[in-house]
């Protein structure tokens, strides 16, 4: 099986300070399947998963914070298990070291997905847990393409992490309880948040409308990263609070100024397996990005809910449009008769007509008197 692992980590030996642990890495290599991935959903979450990851005395978890405030919204998946035990997120870790119970040079490297490439996270063995150099002053970071299940709906999200910790405590089983830590620069969390959200919208457009209604602020029924990459609401919630970068420590060195990186921290469980995945978990359908059961595309037709415009399908019930042609949805229209596309009622709101007095609404643009009683986060009706 084909393995791509920069070489950041060796080249950095020659300036690394001595309490950096760096290459060449001895011994055997140990792989372990990713089998639980927890994201934090609560203020309290956000400091137990993040660290301080610039050194100045403050716990870091930017990305958390985004997700304990969006969880309460229920924008943030809880099927991270389903995912893994259908092989819709498969990553692994392998750690190289001549010892598990205690060495002063081991080798962690992630892999997103199998053949990603991965920068190798150097640390020591301690009592059989896994220190890594910290991100706050290493001049060797480790670095993954990692696969974060974030939105509801949507698949994991693709996400360069720089600056990587690994931090791994043995679970008495074989196995290792542990947290992933680190950086994501701006431009890499903007793109990645962009493309989940469309997703997550577009696939259940009537479970987040008032999301929908934030992001869409033309009221085209439209989303777009284009769109979405000057919306002050995502900019406020994805603004960098790390600078990774600062003078020479991670080297070569970007043309940044100032904070360029989004912390990240979030825990996972490890359990050791040669090959393969491991895993004898059966998934829930409907929600663990992968065509299963009666569905006629990914999480939805069949018993699961109707499928948006533009998935495959075998009938009109399949679809959220409720049309069916060629084996393809229906696009949604403002005379179709059905609630679909951005709509909050039957035919009307977002792009379409304005909704009458009565009819549902999640922004006061839905409706024709230009009145919705919707709280904020909620849906309600046009008064």
């Amino acid at each position: 099986m084909k393995r791509v692992v920069l070489a950041a980590a060796l080249v950095a030996c020659s300036s690394a300070p001595s309490d950096d642990v760096v290459g060449p890495f001895r011994g055997e290599v140990h792989r372990y399947v990713i089998d639980a991935l927890e994201l934090p959903r609560s203020s309290e979450a956000v400091q137990e998963m993040g660290d301080d990851l610039d050194g100045d005395d403050t716990v870091d978890n930017g990305l958390g914070n985004v997700l304990s405030a969006l969880a309460i919204y229920n924008d943030v998946t809880t099927h991270a298990a389903d995912m893994i035990a259908s092989g819709a997120l498969a990553s692994t870790i392998e750690i190289q070291t001549e010892s598990l119970d205690a060495s002063d040079r081991v080798g962690v490297t992630y892999f997103g997905a199998d053949g990603d490439p991965a920068t190798v996270v150097g640390g020591r063995i301690v009592d059989g847990a896994f220190h890594p150099n910290p991100t706050r002053s290493t001049r060797a970071p480790g670095q993954a393409l990692a696969r974060i299940p974030i939105f509801t709906n949507a698949d994991p999200l693709r996400i360069e992490i720089v600056g990587l910790e690994i931090a791994l405590t043995p679970d008495g089983r074989g196995g290792y309880d542990g947290f992933v830590r680190g950086g994501i620069l701006e431009a890499t969390a903007k793109a990645a948040a962009y493309a989940g959200i469309v997703q997550m919208i577009l696939a259940r457009p009537g479970e987040h409308l008032p999301f929908s209604r934030l992001v869409d602020l033309d009221r085209n029924g439209l989303l777009s990263p284009e769109e979405l990459a000057t919306n002050d609401l995502l900019l406020t919630l994805l603004d960098p609070d790390l600078n990774l970068f600062a003078g020479t420590r991670y080297a070569p060195s970007p043309d940044i100024t100032g904070q360029e990186s989004l912390s990240v921290g979030y825990r996972i469980h490890l359990t050791p397996c040669a090959s393969g995945r491991c895993s004898t978990a059966v998934p829930m359908l409907c929600h663990d990005r992968a065509i299963d059961g009666d569905e006629t595309d990914v999480d939805c037709g069949g018993a699961c809910g109707p499928c948006a415009a533009g998935a495959l399908c075998g009938q009109a019930a399949d679809c959220q449009t409720a049309g069916c042609d060629a084996l393809t949805c229906r696009a949604a229209s403002c005379g179709d008769a059905v609630q679909d596309g951005l709509e909050s009622d039957v035919d009307c709101g977002a792009n379409c007509a304005g909704c009458a007095t009565g009819k549902r609404c999640a922004h006061d643009s839905d409706c024709a008197s230009s009145n919705c009683s919707a709280s904020v986060g909620g849906n309600g009706t046009c008064a």
